[in-house]
């Protein structure tokens, strides 16, 4: 692969992986918060607290982020999940596997998804062509048949509305948000509640989720955010707009860069960043002359712009990546660390 071509991919892949990580945007907290993070060390993969001290050895091929206690590893090439003293408590003929959330995981099993419970358990039995995390009680499932998605309640059952069509297309934010989830049919976005009624009908050619109760739509050329009810809160004016955090949202108005809009669409931090993604824990990433760093409210950034990938802050770190070209010039080397709030290392790259 060369160099420009791994370069875009990175950016257009690069926050994929925090998808399954956080829940702060749609305001959930952790119950059962571990403050570990994956790190990986000649090759293998152990924890660190925050503070950087070396918790969990390296014994695992790969690891991930604890969510609700519990984390995913890969060890001796099978997937498993492991507690906070890094002892191994679900391991099963699974595939694939995702991590926990309300208490459910989804787990791929002789080529279908179903759901586990924290004992290890199945709670929904492997009949899924592909299936999500659980959020406000609802995840979003992929048919067997009609290769088509629709949400599913606790016990597996379809959430179905005579007002809404029998299956939707992917959408990669399919989580329930402030009681809502975004839905695509064809090519119009609308969004649905639990009972699967048609909270806002399908009519927007563009739209995101809802965050800190606001969601951005594209009406006509221009991106305003609209509230629950289908009331415009912040008037059609940006070229793009992204979702809120921390009271702010990446938007586009004037110029090819972005800044920061309040929840009046007042611009609070001025347009100057390539890319812009939403504050989690009160710092945003942004990419500014082709690398990345973070800000805070204020807009002031924490380091300088100097990492390849990045993900949202978790529990008060991020983890951050460095890639160091190899003597053949099309490839790369990761190292990985993590940096605090203030901008400080507490792991410096490794791999």
């Amino acid at each position: 692969m060369k160099k420009t071509a791994f370069i875009l991919t990175i950016l257009s892949l690069i926050f994929i992986q925090s998808c399954d990580l956080v829940d702060s945007i749609s305001g959930k907290k952790d119950d059962n918060t571990v403050k570990l993070y994956p790190v990986e060390i000649d090759g293998r993969w152990g924890y660190i607290n925050s503070n950087g001290q070396l918790q969990i050895e390296p014994d695992f091929q790969w690891a991930s982020l604890f969510q609700e206690g519990l984390a995913v590893v890969r060890e001796s090439n099978r997937w498993k999940y492991i507690d906070k003293t890094g002892e191994v408590v679900i391991e099963g003929n699974f595939s694939s596997i995702r991590n926990f959330s309300q208490g459910k995981a989804a787990v791929r099993f002789d080529g279908r998804w179903g759901y586990i419970n924290t004992s290890g358990n199945f709670v929904i039995n492997p009949k899924f062509r592909d299936a999500h995390k659980f959020s406000n009680g609802r995840a979003f499932v992929r048919s067997l048949h009609n290769w088509g998605y629709y949400y599913i309640d606790e016990k597996g059952d379809k959430i179905e509305s005579v007002d809404l069509p029998g299956s939707f297309d992917f959408v990669e934010t399919n989580e329930f948000r402030d009681g809502l989830a975004l839905v695509r049919d064809d090519d119009e976005f609308g969004y649905i509640d639990k009972s699967g009624n048609a909270a806002i009908k399908f009519k927007y050619n563009e739209a995101r989720p809802f965050s800190e109760k606001l969601a951005a739509v594209k009406i006509s050329d221009k991106w305003g955010f609209i509230n629950s009810s289908e009331d415009v809160e912040i008037s059609p004016q940006f070229i793009s707009a992204g979702d809120f955090g921390n009271g702010l949202a990446p938007a586009r108005k004037n110029s090819n860069q972005f800044g920061y809009v309040n929840r009046s669409g007042t611009l609070i931090i001025p347009e100057q960043f390539e890319i812009a993604e939403p504050f989690q824990e009160e710092r945003a990433a942004v990419f500014v002359d082709g690398k990345w760093t973070f800000i805070d409210t204020s807009g002031n950034q924490i380091t300088s712009p100097k990492f390849d990938e990045v993900a949202p802050f978790f529990n008060g770190l991020a983890k951050v990546t460095i890639l160091i070209p190899s003597e053949m010039d099309d490839e790369f080397t990761e190292k990985v660390g993590y940096i605090n709030k203030s901008g400080s290392y507490v792991w410096f790259p490794t791999n």
